[in-house]
């Protein structure tokens, strides 16, 4: 088989989402974490964006169309199945557009200033076991995160008049109903490539340990519906090492 490689940080949505299809989907692959300080890693890509998959010779990039080219490649434990295809692809730019930013938000706008310096500082520990980076950036790291200027502007796209309270509440109505009557997104019998996005964003934080309350993990049909994903995964759903997971699954 061809050689899978995913450039990317540990620790970004996207990245993760990548890395939960292609653990969905049982396929072996390397992961090579991105430095953000250099990107020398993706130099021959001639851009900056992550996540970027190489499948043999040739590489692409953009999280969602990547699960869409892994499914062409390795149709085995599809993530896209063609009667499908339109909802599953409505309810991913749901998380791409609204969930995703929610979670940069959530760094861009401190509702607890000690919680997201502690977590800031979990997603440089993170980043720096894959790339070292220097201590004093890693110590500063929740500072520039803050002001990331691809994080600000994918954060100012959201309503900031709705309150972070607000926001977390409505998220988690939607989600409720993109679930309907389940198992997984859309009504589906089996996970998707929607249910793959959605899961590392809503979960992550809480297997890494970070500190914040989340509606969404406090919802009994929420939590059903992550144990459910959870046992189509490995026991390390995500991209970090064995060691940064904290925290039991839920």
């Amino acid at each position: 088989m061809k050689k899978i490689i995913l450039y990317g940080y540990a620790t970004s949505p996207f990245v993760m989402k990548v890395g939960c299809f292609l653990k969905y989907k049982q396929l072996n692959f390397e992961h090579v974490p991105v430095n953000p300080l250099s990107l020398k890693q993706i130099k021959f890509t001639g851009q900056r964006q992550v996540p970027v998959l190489t499948i043999g010779d040739e590489w692409r990039k953009d999280s969602s169309p990547l699960g869409i080219w892994l499914d062409e490649q390795f149709p085995e434990r599809s993530i896209v199945p063609e009667q499908h295809t339109d909802p599953i692809l409505k309810i991913d730019a749901w998380v791409s557009n609204q969930l995703i930013p929610a979670r940069f938000r959530a760094a861009v706008e401190w509702e607890n200033a000690l919680d997201s310096i502690r977590n800031g500082w979990i997603l440089s520990s993170a980043v720096n076991a894959g790339t070292p980076i220097p201590g004093w950036v890693r110590v500063l790291w929740p500072f520039f995160v803050r002001k990331a200027k691809f994080i600000v502007e994918m954060v100012n796209e959201l309503n900031r008049a709705e309150s972070m309270q607000d926001m977390k509440l409505r998220l988690r109505d939607e989600f409720l109903e993109h679930l309907g009557n389940g198992p997984f997104l859309g009504g589906l019998q089996q996970p998707s490539l929607a249910d793959l996005s959605a899961y590392p964003t809503i979960v992550s934080g809480h297997l890494m340990g970070m500190r914040g309350k989340s509606p969404m993990l406090e919802h009994p049909e929420i939590i059903a519906w992550a144990r459910r994903v959870q046992t189509c995964l490995p026991e390390n759903p995500l991209l970090v090492a064995d060691e940064l997971i904290k925290r039991q699954h839920l």
